[in-house]
């Protein structure tokens, strides 16, 4: 009976460290635009910080900090699991182009503006690489 109840302590300070650790470990966050009319392009925000992009906007951020990154690959993670969808909003014209995230072996396309919440995450992304509009 011992044996069990130290197996169990054992077990579940294993399974508390892995998800302690796991919310400390910042990844790899893909976030941009595909499809539509628009030209593509996309910005890779690196565990280590590095900030790359492709396309035709050019983020004014290369480098965010350590922290940041945790605080944006936390930010995403919650969305995500928060239930976030991809969407094709109705009455979105077709030329308008798809934003979408890629995180946690998960990506997130919306087709509009109907999913409020995934807007505000795109947007708190391209804010903190200094992505500029227009």
């Amino acid at each position: 009976m011992r044996r069990i109840i130290v197996l169990a302590a054992l077990l579940g300070g294993v399974c508390a460290c892995g998800s302690s650790a796991a919310s400390t470990t910042p990844h790899r966050i893909v976030f941009g635009v595909a499809g539509g009319n628009l030209v593509p392009y996309q910005v890779t925000i690196e565990p280590t910080g590095r900030v790359r992009s492709s396309g035709p906007l050019r983020p004014r951020v290369r480098q965010l900090s350590h922290a940041k990154v945790l605080s944006l690959s936390r930010l995403v993670r919650t969305g995500i699991a928060a239930g976030l969808k991809s969407r094709l909003c109705p009455g979105t014209n077709p030329d308008v182009g798809s934003e979408f995230i890629q995180a946690f072996s998960r990506a997130v396309r919306v087709h509009g503006s109907c999913e409020p919440r995934f807007h505000r995450l795109w947007d708190a992304l391209a804010q903190a690489v200094g992505l500029r509009f227009g």
